[in-house]
């Protein structure tokens, strides 16, 4: 196996329904460089594992197994994410992309057109790129993940007053700063997947590509981890997350902490996430306390929330 200059990270659980189709997009990728992948499966209860050592007999030079013998995720202390990280330094690459085992890259040129963005501007430490969005079936449920229109760049500021959407899997950054960007990325992890706060780190060391080409492809499955979370409990990780990674900004960015840190909003979205539960005292005490710490910002909701309804109701 030659040095990678791309280790593309796959973490697998219990994906395989959709793991050949992933997988399949990650070998397949034409590049005038070498790269692997590391694919990281946290102790399935499926045939995920299998299928991943059948993808490395098959391709010996680029699939490495990373067979966990126990569920690291549900240790919700990091341990995954350190045992990927080992994973992947291992084999100290250049840049490193990411893919997890249900979603797929859709142009078999994803990593050269990112490799070759980033060795002509030494100050970008990431590229992203459009998704489209499909169903469990690889059905198209929406043409485009986010809402931009047009390739530009995002320095951290920039990152945080307009908070444009990375979609995971297209995402490849420049590995040059990985002991800082574990560290950080490490201190700020919840219970909860989320990769935000990853953005985050590798941003304090340079700024973002976004391209407006459709690379990669999201996957919305009704029963992953994403969408069976509790809504309470990521609403009080999400409050949990500002304040931590107000503590990792570096001092020119100490406005965007301070604002970070106050994280009275979360009241605001908990009567939500209450009201969903039908936990209704639940919800009651989290009006109280909104009307006392942020009351413009709870009617300023509410009134959105009206004329919303409203709108639907009369179309």
């Amino acid at each position: 196996m030659k040095q990678p200059i791309v280790v593309i990270e796959c973490v697998v659980y219990n994906h395989e329904k959709f793991l050949r189709e992933c997988l399949d997009s990650l070998v397949g990728q034409k590049t005038n460089f070498p790269f692997i992948v590391v694919a990281h499966d946290d102790k399935s209860t499926d045939s995920s594992a299998q299928i991943i050592l059948e993808y490395q007999e098959k391709y010996p030079d680029i699939v490495v197994p990373a067979i966990e013998s126990e569920n690291q995720w549900s240790k919700k202390d990091g341990s995954l994410q350190r045992k990927i990280f080992e994973a992947v330094q291992a084999f100290h690459p250049k840049y490193v992309a990411i893919c997890e085992g249900d979603d797929y890259w859709t142009d078999m040129k994803k990593l050269q057109k990112q490799y070759d963005i980033l060795e002509k501007d030494d100050a970008l430490m990431g590229v992203a790129a459009e998704s489209i969005v499909v169903d469990e079936n690889s059905n198209l449920l929406r043409p485009k993940m986010t809402n931009q229109t047009e390739t530009r760049r995002y320095s951290l500021r920039d990152f945080f007053a307009e908070n444009p959407l990375y979609p995971t899997a297209s995402v490849m950054w420049r590995n040059n700063h990985s002991e800082d960007v574990e560290r950080m990325f490490e201190y700020t992890i919840t219970q909860f997947v989320d990769d935000w706060n990853l953005w985050i780190a590798i941003h304090t060391f340079g700024d973002f590509l976004f391209l407006e080409d459709i690379l990669v492809a999201y996957r919305i499955q009704a029963n992953s981890i994403t969408h069976t979370n509790s809504r309470i409990e990521r609403e009080k990780a999400s409050a949990e997350i500002c304040r931590k990674v107000a503590d990792i900004l570096p001092e020119e960015y100490a406005d965007i902490s301070e604002d970070l840190r106050n994280t009275n909003w979360v009241w605001i979205s908990l009567i939500f996430a209450y009201r969903a539960e039908k936990m209704y005292a639940h919800m009651l005490w989290s009006i109280i306390v909104a009307s006392f710490l942020c009351p413009k910002s709870l009617w300023r909701t509410i009134k959105k929330r009206m004329i919303s309804k409203n709108k639907k109701n009369t179309k």
